[in-house]
């Protein structure tokens, strides 16, 4: 363990590799290609996600696709949606797949996909061979451009429209980022655990360990410099920064843990932004402290076996988005050029929709639930789209 600037203590940085070839120990097998019923029929989710707004929400979502709808336009046809998943073991991979599939069935168009599951040397050979097979649009979950290789690029010189979801990545000419650059994703959620460790330590100043991952990307960055921004703010709070090993990831989240709650057995707190780590941080921490747990644990990117460990209390809580957004607005922007000639929005998209579409939350003990799913809230993205592809577009 080495000592850094302003008191804060870090474990000693490892080499981080690009790839995760362990996860599959943890893979999220309960929500592969699996649907839940939302606040209405039209409002099912897929993917493992269940929609859990309120009917009125579900109203007014549908009434504001109605005035959103363009002009009566046919329906563009024989399209191919691509998907580059970040995982196919990966929650947030899960979904984007399964709501590329469900806009598919509404427009008869095909879908093509490529996993390279975390492994950097296949990242580029799903590119080019999605790009080969001549998408007309294509998604990729939380990847740099630079690993896509001539992929990339050639998809650019063919003018096919890319939209980069989930965390957001380096900018690159011809990428249409609708990836979340994770602030407020992490002040959410560092706000409540702050006040927990506040509560349970009763004022007293409490140590937090956690476990980052700087190099993976733009969001995972900004993820890490918002805690620590947060911390220091806090006044109260003595932060313990690890690097994760992303070549032993699991094995490397079980030892570090563990070494955290030896040399500080009254640790104040966990944090992760590494989705499939919270619940092995939970773990290890419900192993030390059993039914006495003090330790407050939560992180960033809801997964079913968070959400289970929620519901049982043994996490307090994840910050999360409807991600899914970001597909239902990356196909909207893609039909309204293909049947419009309209230009897609590059930048602050989701402030041209009628409806609040990117408003991150934090799942909880009190709004969890007891439906199956990792809940999502706010607006109900998929009644708002369904109503005015249906007006605009005649699809069913």
């Amino acid at each position: 363990m080495e000592v850094t600037g302003s008191g804060r203590r870090r474990f000693a940085p490892k080499v981080l590799a690009a790839a995760v070839a362990g996860v599959a120990v943890v893979a999220l097998s309960a929500a592969a290609g699996t649907g839940f019923a939302g606040g209405d029929a039209s409002s099912a989710t897929v993917g493992g996600y269940t929609y859990v707004g309120t009917a009125a929400q579900t109203a007014s979502a549908r009434a504001a696709g109605l005035k959103a709808a363009g002009a009566r336009a046919k329906a563009p046809k024989g399209k191919t949606i691509a998907v580059i998943q970040l995982s196919g073991t990966s929650a947030q991979s899960i979904g984007v797949l399964a709501t590329a599939r469900k806009i598919a069935k509404m427009f008869g168009y095909r879908v093509i996909v490529c996993d390279p599951n975390f492994d950097p040397q296949k990242v580029a050979t799903c590119a080019t061979s999605i790009v080969a097979q001549n998408p007309s649009v294509i998604f990729s979950v939380s990847t740099n451009t630079g690993a896509m290789g001539s992929g990339f690029r050639d998809a650019v010189s063919r003018k096919i429209p890319w939209f980069s979801v989930v965390s957001g990545v380096v900018p690159a000419p011809g990428l249409y980022d609708y990836g979340d650059p994770g602030f407020e994703l992490t002040k959410l959620v560092d706000r409540y655990l702050f006040q927990q460790m506040a509560a349970r330590n009763k004022g007293k100043k409490a140590t937090l360990f956690a476990i980052g991952a700087p190099t993976v990307g733009i969001a995972s960055k900004n993820e890490g410099g918002q805690l620590a921004s947060d911390v220091q703010s806090s006044g109260n709070v003595e932060l313990i920064n690890h690097d994760l090993d992303l070549s032993n990831a699991v094995q490397d989240t079980l030892t570090t843990t563990q070494q955290a709650l030896q040399q500080h057995p009254d640790l104040g707190g966990v944090w992760t932004l590494c989705d499939f780590c919270l619940p092995l941080m939970a773990q290890v921490v419900g192993k030390a402290q059993s039914t006495n747990r003090h330790t407050v644990v939560a992180g960033l990117y809801a997964n079913p076996q968070a959400v289970d460990g929620i519901r049982k209390g043994t996490i307090d809580a994840v910050s999360d988005l409807p991600w899914m957004t970001a597909v239902w607005v990356g196909m909207d922007q893609a039909l309204q050029r293909w049947a419009r000639g309209k230009a897609i929005v590059k930048t602050g998209v989701y402030g041209k929709y009628r409806i609040p579409l990117w408003k991150p939350y934090v799942i909880t003990k009190s709004n969890v639930g007891t439906k199956p799913g990792i809940p999502v809230f706010g607006a109900d993205y998929q009644t708002y789209f369904t109503t005015k592809w249906r007006k605009e577009f005649g699809v069913k």
